[in-house]
């Protein structure tokens, strides 16, 4: 009895140390595998920082890096920085097309006592005109090679020559042709819109994928053109752009736009707003205000209408306030601003004043008060403006 009693401690010693041992190999595969677990997933530690500590962080990196890189790190990142740092930007590029070449990038920013400006150099390999820029590229026309179009990017410093154009338009310098550079948000893809009014007006796309800009193997693809050109019969211009997506032409109509759904790939007539009952009489002016097109009316000598363009697909303007240029005509009498570009929180117009005594000036819609930016500009410098798309939250689809 005492034999067997031995036997049967003995077995069920056996099993608990069978069972002990299975759990114990079994909790060690599970912390192994915990332990695996986490060194694959990645700890977003910024997620535990509040909206106010990160903004301290990023506003303390460059503009260009905020604007091309940061933001798209998440949809937190990018609302933060679009919706809270950039909000207060515009950026231009003045281009001296006479001499040496020069191009000089102002970036204009909003602080508590007012706009404050940076004006640096630009490095870019190419000898011609830039004709688009949208987010981190310029499009540029080469005058090395006569019809040739050059992509540049200015954070990589890589450029690349784009296929020729099969519309004969001679190199893009003529009063017949128009070109722009656009995102499809949708396709991811960039795209090179190309108008050419012969007549008859033609166009053309060059399409161009965003994660890899190679221009080997791809060709101009031919689409329809408008079929009206208002009082541009026989000649085109650039378009304006806005979010990096829709083109307009002011075609010298006192009724409607030429405008261009890039993502769509369709024109069409963007009829004009009403203003107080005075019609438009072409004095009028296109820009881009805090992601909207807007339309700067000229109704007297010292009263401007300023309309946006709230609703692209139902064409629903808004008056947005009217500008009186009393305030400066007395000062400057007998000149005459030209919209140029907005800050994007749109409190301030950038206006450049042409003619041998130019330079940039800021219209406060809020104060109602005009006031000279303090950087130089020569009359034969161009100023190029950036189109950036996907900046703007806003329901124009």
């Amino acid at each position: 009895m005492t034999i067997s009693m031995n036997v049967f401690c003995s077995i069920h010693s056996y099993q608990n140390i069978v069972l002990m041992t299975t759990a114990t190999n079994s909790c060690r595969r599970l912390c192994k595998a915990e332990q695996v677990s986490r060194k694959k997933r990645k700890v977003d530690f910024s997620a535990l920082l509040p909206d106010d500590l990160l903004l301290d962080i990023l506003e303390k990196l460059p503009t260009d890096i905020l604007r091309y890189k940061t933001r798209y790190v998440c949809k937190r990142w990018f609302d933060l920085t679009t919706n809270r740092i950039l909000l207060d930007h515009a950026s231009l590029i003045l281009e001296n097309t006479t001499g040496s070449q020069t191009v000089r990038l102002v970036d204009i920013r909003e602080e508590k006592d007012g706009l404050k400006m940076k004006d640096q150099c630009l490095d870019i390999p190419y000898n011609g005109r830039i004709k688009s820029w949208c987010n981190e590229f310029l499009l540029i026309t080469d005058l090395n090679r006569d019809g040739s179009l050059f992509l540049f990017n200015r954070i990589t410093k890589e450029g690349s020559f784009l296929p020729p154009c099969s519309l004969s338009c001679r190199g893009h310098y003529g009063c017949k042709c128009g070109v722009g550079l656009s995102y499809d948000d949708f396709k991811e893809v960039y795209k090179v819109v190309h108008v050419f009014n012969g007549p008859p007006i033609q166009c053309e796309l060059l399409i161009l994928k965003s994660d890899n800009i190679s221009c080997a193997s791809i060709k101009w693809k031919k689409v329809n053109g408008p079929s009206y050109t208002g009082n541009r019969q026989y000649y085109w211009d650039d378009p304006i752009s806005v979010q990096g997506r829709y083109f307009h032409w002011d075609v010298h109509c006192c009724k409607y736009l030429i405008s261009m759904d890039t993502a769509k790939e369709r024109f069409r007539q963007t009829c004009l707003p009403g203003s107080d009952g005075i019609p438009m009489n072409n004095c009028y002016f296109l820009v881009e205000i805090g992601g909207f097109l807007s339309l700067l009316h000229k109704v007297s000598s010292d009263k401007i209408n300023v309309w946006m363009l709230k609703d692209y697909q139902r064409t629903k303007w808004e008056k947005l306030q009217s500008i009186s240029i009393s305030s400066y005509t007395s000062i400057y009498p007998g000149s005459a601003l030209l919209p140029v570009t907005s800050v994007k929180s749109k409190r301030y117009i950038i206006f450049r004043k042409p003619g041998s005594y130019t330079g940039l000036y800021s219209y406060d819609l809020k104060d109602k008060l005009i006031k000279r930016l303090n950087i130089n500009i020569a009359p034969y410098e161009r100023c190029v403006v950036q189109s950036t798309a996907g900046s703007y939250l806003v329901n124009t689809v």
